[in-house]
C-alpha cells in the first residue's frame, strides 16, 4: 500500500462525485449516516472501497471534500485507522492524524469531520465475532467510549502492520479472498481490537448481581487451577440452582461452560503468543489431561483445530518488527 493509496481498490463501492450514491452505499453495509459536504471545489470524486472478511467489514475511504459524517448509537464495534490527512472527532473534540487509531464502541456515535482528501480504512467489527471472542452473550458489557489511540501506540502500530498486509494479499488476489482466510484475518482483528474493551465483570463491578461477579473474577483469577462448580458454590455460599439460574441469566451460559470455555480461551492466547510452547503443554497448563478431548472441545468452540492456531500464528502478520516492538504504551 503506497503512501498515496486508498486500499482494497479491486472491491470499489463508489468512485464519483455523488455523495447521497456515497451515502447509500455505507449504509447498505452498516449503521445509517448522514453524509454532509461541507465544501464545494466543484470536481469532487469521492473513492469508497471494501474488503469483506466474514462478518466483519473493511472500507477504504477518500473524500474530496470536506464532509461531515454522523451515525446515530452504533449497533457494534467500529475502528478508524487515519492513513493521511485529519479527521476531526467531533465527540472527543480531537484530531485523527496519520495512523492514529479511533475507535468507537456499541452505543455511542460516529460524529466526524473528514478534511478534505484526507485517507482512511474504516472496521466495522462483526457483532457475533466479538460476542464468541469475548465469551459473553451480548455487547451490553463493552465499555461505552469513544477512544482516540495515537499514531506512536504500539496498539495503531500493530493493526497498520495488518492492515497493510492485508492490503497487499487483496492486490494478489484480485480482491477475491477465500473464506477460510477471511476468516483467518477477521479473527486476528478481532484479537486485536478486542484488547480495547473491558472484561465483562471486572472493570464495571455494578454490571453482574455480586454473588455471579464473584464467581466471575474467581475463575478467571484461576483459570490454570482445576476449577470445579462446587468451588464456586462454596466460594459465593449459594446453592447450585441459584448459581445456576445466574449464570443463565446474566451470562447466557452454565458455570461448567464459562469455566470451559475461558480455559480453552486461555490456551488459544498461549498458543497465539508463545512460539517454544507445545500443543499439549499449553493445553495442560490449563488443566486439559486429554488431549482428545481437549483437541474435540478447541475445534466446536473456535471452528478451528489447535494445529491451525499454531499455524495462523506462523503464518500472522500483526507482529512488529523487532526495532519497534519497545514503543512505550
Amino acid at each position: 500500500m503506497k503512501k498515496n493509496d486508498v486500499p482494497f481498490t479491486h472491491n470499489i463501492g463508489v468512485q464519483s462525485s455523488d455523495f447521497e450514491e456515497a451515502r447509500c452505499f455505507i449504509n447498505s453495509r452498516i449503521d445509517d449516516r448522514e453524509v454532509s459536504p461541507l465544501s464545494a471545489s466543484g470536481n469532487a470524486k469521492n473513492l469508497l472501497t471494501w474488503q469483506p472478511l466474514g462478518g466483519t467489514t473493511l472500507f477504504g475511504a477518500q473524500w474530496s471534500e470536506k464532509v461531515h459524517i454522523q451515525s446515530g448509537a452504533q449497533s457494534t464495534f467500529h475502528a478508524v485507522l487515519a492513513l493521511s490527512g485529519s479527521i476531526h472527532c467531533n465527540t472527543l473534540n480531537k484530531e485523527v492524524t496519520d495512523n492514529s487509531l479511533l475507535l468507537i464502541a456499541p452505543g455511542k456515535t460516529a460524529d466526524l469531520v473528514w478534511e478534505k482528501s484526507a485517507r482512511a480504512v474504516v472496521i466495522n467489527l462483526s457483532r457475533q465475532a466479538l460476542i464468541d471472542h469475548l465469551g459473553i452473550p451480548n455487547l451490553e458489557f463493552l465499555r461505552d467510549t469513544t477512544t482516540l489511540v495515537p499514531h506512536n501506540h504500539q496498539d495503531a502500530q500493530i493493526l497498520k502492520n495488518g492492515i497493510q498486509c492485508l492490503a497487499q494479499q487483496h492486490q494478489i488476489c484480485g480482491g477475491n479472498i477465500n473464506i477460510p482466510v477471511q476468516k483467518q484475518w477477521e479473527s486476528l482483528l478481532v484479537a486485536q481490537l478486542a484488547n480495547q474493551l473491558s472484561r465483562p465483570g471486572m472493570e464495571n463491578p455494578t454490571i453482574l448481581p455480586g454473588r455471579i461477579r464473584l464467581a466471575v473474577e474467581w475463575i478467571l483469577t484461576h483459570l490454570r487451577e482445576p476449577i470445579s462448580v462446587c468451588d464456586l458454590l462454596r466460594i459465593t455460599g449459594v446453592s447450585r440452582r441459584s448459581l445456576e439460574s445466574g449464570f443463565r441469566s446474566c451470562l447466557n451460559t452454565t458455570p461448567a461452560k464459562f469455566i470451559l470455555c475461558h480455559k480453552l480461551k486461555g490456551v488459544r492466547e498461549t498458543l497465539r503468543s508463545d512460539p517454544e510452547i507445545s500443543i499439549g503443554d499449553a493445553a495442560f497448563s490449563y488443566g486439559f489431561n486429554h488431549l482428545s478431548h481437549f483437541t474435540k472441545k478447541y475445534q466446536e468452540t473456535f471452528g478451528e483445530l489447535p494445529s491451525e492456531t499454531v499455524r495462523q500464528r506462523r503464518e500472522a502478520i500483526f507482529v512488529l518488527p523487532k526495532k519497534t516492538r519497545t514503543v512505550a504504551n
